[in-house]
């Protein structure tokens, strides 16, 4: 079994409120839930203040080369939005 874990880390702009922050935080880990049973997703530092937020992502396979291909599309398809741009991703597959 391999366990891949991505740790995306965000810059938010455009925000007035802790608000504004949670509902973009919100939205990443639901469109993480979205992509099946696989994947598990959490807010990581959440004291990253208005302009900055980060989340891990594990996924579960018994494949390492799936598990990577898997976080690569993953962070893709997260790298940028409205209110939020990728500002470092970081891969361990375990």
């Amino acid at each position: 079994m391999r366990v891949g874990l991505l740790t995306l880390s965000y810059r938010l702009y455009g925000l007035e409120s802790i608000k504004g922050r949670r509902s973009i935080v919100r939205r990443l880990l639901a469109d993480v839930r979205a992509e099946g049973t696989a994947f598990a997703a959490c807010e990581v530092d959440p004291d990253g203040g208005l302009q900055h937020a980060s989340i891990r992502v594990a996924h579960v396979s018994n494949d390492a080369e799936r598990t990577t291909s898997a976080l690569a599309r993953l962070e893709a398809k997260l790298a940028r939005g409205d209110g939020y741009e990728t500002i470092e991703a970081r891969t361990e597959i375990l």
